[in-house]
């Protein structure tokens, strides 16, 4: 919006000197200015009369001279002009002196030969232009039609955005604002095709969550069917009691996946709940992999991070992020996990390699997706969240989580890049 307000303010100011400019060339060319040039000649005659009477009589012809020719002409000391001397010179130029008083314009002259007198004539009000209140339409008009200007864009963009809004809403799930250079409205824009990704991509971690639990939800209850007809068939009490007990694990199964997908479905709502703070890196690091040194057996672990290196983040978050890699690099690792800590001029990387079979470069993108399980997942414990949700975590930091394979150790390498 700050460029509509520098638009707005610059098309105000420009069509107020364009407009002012060119109506005052238009009334001056229209108009000439009066320059009472007759007055002057009159005046001019009247004082070369009565320089040629005595002074004496000079008063006295005066008020022949107005009476008979229907004048009102003054007879006045110099003295009573309060003049500055450039002006009081001017006086006896054949110009004269036009002044003003509350009642209006008048012209003085004097001579020499007036005995430090002057004449004053009063001159008659120069004419109102007609087409003064034309001017002043016009100008209101113009100054109306540039402001209009800055607005027709502005207008076209929110009428795009009310029409992909209209779309969006009537099941149109695919639409999006295109973007324009021209557009005052780019921040909404932008966050309107950002709310679309966001609704678009919740709609799909939905429709996959209910096809992969309905999915995965057959199995545990394929088996407390069989285990319960099996039960209900025998009538060996020994039997009976191995069949509860399988249904008992089919439901401890049943119940831990449940748990683990509405967890998944809440994460949404965790992002704006996040509580950063700052921590050095490396004692973080050590940390975590102290917490998880129980399940290492005989595997190697190391952590390499620039010294006094610190974090801002949500450590939480963080944290469960980084277990979850580790948990995962300990199920294919043969003998060693290496944890680098790399910091560039925008971001640092933390890198979790091991020395497994890796990924295919086919999957390394599609392992971030939920409920993906490759084939060597299968006899894994598991329902595809582990790496969805540490990519959920990284994109609440405003980072990303990539994949590739270590060209060390040639097993799996996951980086967490985070902004600095």
């Amino acid at each position: 919006m700050k460029k509509l307000y520098v638009s707005l303010l610059c098309t105000a100011l420009l069509s107020v000197v364009l407009l002012s400019w060119l109506i005052d060339s238009f009334a001056t060319d229209s108009y000439e200015q009066d320059d009472f040039s007759q007055q002057r000649d009159v005046l001019g005659g009247m004082v070369s009369y009565l320089e040629n009477v005595s002074i004496e009589e000079q008063q006295k012809t005066l008020s022949e001279l107005n009476k008979h020719f229907n004048l009102d002409m003054k007879f006045a000391a110099n003295s009573t002009l309060a003049l500055p001397s450039p002006l009081r010179q001017q006086l006896f130029q054949p110009s004269g002196l036009v002044l003003a008083d509350e009642e209006g314009l008048y012209l003085v002259r004097s001579s020499e030969r007036l005995n430090d007198h002057h004449l004053a004539m009063r001159l008659p009000k120069p004419e109102q232009p007609k087409q003064d209140l034309l001017l002043t339409v016009l100008f209101y008009t113009g100054v109306s039609l540039c402001m209009w200007l800055p607005l027709v864009p502005l207008t076209q963009r929110i009428s795009v955005l009310a029409s992909a809004a209209a779309k969006f809403a009537s099941g149109k799930l695919s639409t999006r604002v295109a973007p324009s250079r021209f557009s005052y409205t780019k921040q909404l824009e932008q966050s309107f095709n950002s709310m679309a990704e966001q609704i678009n991509a919740l709609l799909e971690e939905n429709k996959l969550m209910a096809s992969s639990l309905s999915h995965d939800i057959r199995t545990p209850i394929a088996c407390l069917r069989f285990g319960l007809d099996a039960a209900l068939d025998s009538d060996d009490p020994s039997a009976q009691q191995r069949y509860l007990s399988r249904m008992e694990k089919d439901l401890d199964t049943m119940e831990s996946m449940l748990s683990s997908y509405l967890n998944f479905a809440a994460l949404q709502q965790q992002s704006a709940e996040l509580n950063f703070s700052s921590v050095e890196l490396k004692s973080y690091l050590e940390e975590i992999v102290e917490q998880l040194s129980s399940q290492f057996n005989s595997l190697s672990v190391t952590v390499d991070c620039p010294p006094e290196q610190i974090i801002n983040a949500d450590l939480h978050w963080l944290a469960r992020a980084i277990q979850n890699i580790i948990g995962n690099a300990l199920r294919y690792a043969q003998s060693r996990i290496a944890i680098e800590v790399q910091v560039g001029n925008q971001f640092l990387d933390i890198n979790i390699a091991d020395d497994g079979p890796g990924i295919s470069q086919q999957e390394q993108h599609a392992v971030l997706k939920p409920f993906y399980q490759s084939a060597k997942h299968r006899n894994q414990q598991g329902y595809g969240l582990g790496l969805a949700i540490c990519n959920k975590v990284l994109m609440w930091h405003k980072g990303e989580l990539l994949v590739s394979n270590s060209a060390e150790l040639n097993g799996a390498k996951f980086t967490l890049r985070l902004p600095l």
